[in-house]
């Protein structure tokens, strides 16, 4: 098997893909042990035409037989990597020079189950934002990982890489959890084995205003399903430790609310500002006392 399977789901976005092919194509494209496939879940823009531009004969096209909506298309991608190492780059993320040497080095440990580094987030234009927290210094063992995922997800999908083996050993990612699967599967990673952090921003998370993600947001149902994901992440934790973390991931995600609620007010949307300010109010209402 190639020791690297970079699995790219698509939907839509053929322009940000030139973006996220480019760079792995330069970082990959030398190496015999490396697969590069972009799994398309019924797009109308054409992602094809961009692999047949960009991918040098190095990279897969594969198309879903139908639209399999997000997770589906994840699952999918997990199913046809037959890499040592698994990468699911979203095709409007993009990572930085340097990501494969630097993860690779972090999973030479057979016992270590995945590797994180720190993300730049970038707006639809690609104009760089703020970056992801330092969870360590320097790079190594991320001890607190379990309880700090147990509180809020402080992963980005492009900033991880995966052992096959372990998707393998725990299963796929929850299709009843569409805007928090990614946080239940860290979580379960973190309770499976340990995780290398490294602390260096190699990877880039893009948000921007069509996005599944941003729809969430607008309606409030980003909150309540993270009320349900706590419900569900907290249970990998010792049975002792449990009400003190969903206290505080509540208390984080009311938090998280108001903050989301004070950015869509600045944008002019009212009704989405005063849903979450409803939720902020209910996290804090629910909260263990």
């Amino acid at each position: 098997r190639p020791r690297w399977s970079v699995m790219v789901p698509v939907h839509n976005c053929a322009p940000y893909l030139t973006l996220a092919l480019s760079e792995v194509v330069a970082q990959l494209a030398g190496r015999d042990d490396a697969e590069i496939v972009v799994v398309d879940d019924a797009s109308t823009d054409d992602p094809a035409a961009v692999v047949q531009r960009l991918g040098r004969g190095r990279v897969r096209y594969a198309a879903n037989p139908h639209n399999l909506g997000a997770i589906g298309t994840f699952n999918r991608c997990v199913g046809l990597a037959s890499g040592e190492f698994v990468h699911l780059l979203h095709g409007d993320d993009a990572v930085l020079p340097g990501f494969y040497d630097a993860m690779e080095q972090a999973l030479a440990d057979p016992d270590v189950v995945a590797a994180v580094c720190r993300t730049r987030f970038i707006d639809a234009d690609g104009k760089p934002g703020p970056t992801s927290r330092s969870y360590r210094t320097g790079t190594g063992v991320w001890t607190s990982a379990l309880e700090a995922q147990a509180v809020s997800n402080r992963i980005r999908p492009p900033g991880i890489v995966v052992r096959r083996g372990v998707y393998e050993r725990i299963g796929g990612y929850r299709e009843d959890l569409p805007h928090a699967t990614d946080w239940e599967m860290w979580t379960r990673l973190a309770a499976t084995g340990p995780i290398v952090f490294v602390d260096k921003v190699l990877s880039c998370y893009r948000r921007h205003d069509t996005s599944d993600t941003a729809e969430r947001v607008r309606t409030g149902v980003n909150i309540r399903e993270r009320i349900t994901a706590l419900g569900i992440v907290s249970q990998y934790l010792p049975p002792h430790r449990r009400l003190r973390v969903t206290r505080r991931g509540l208390i984080f995600a009311a938090v998280f609310a108001i903050r989301t609620a004070a950015s869509l007010a600045r944008n002019g949307d009212v009704r989405g500002a005063a849903r979450q300010l409803w939720e902020a109010m209910r996290c804090l209402v629910i909260a263990p006392r």
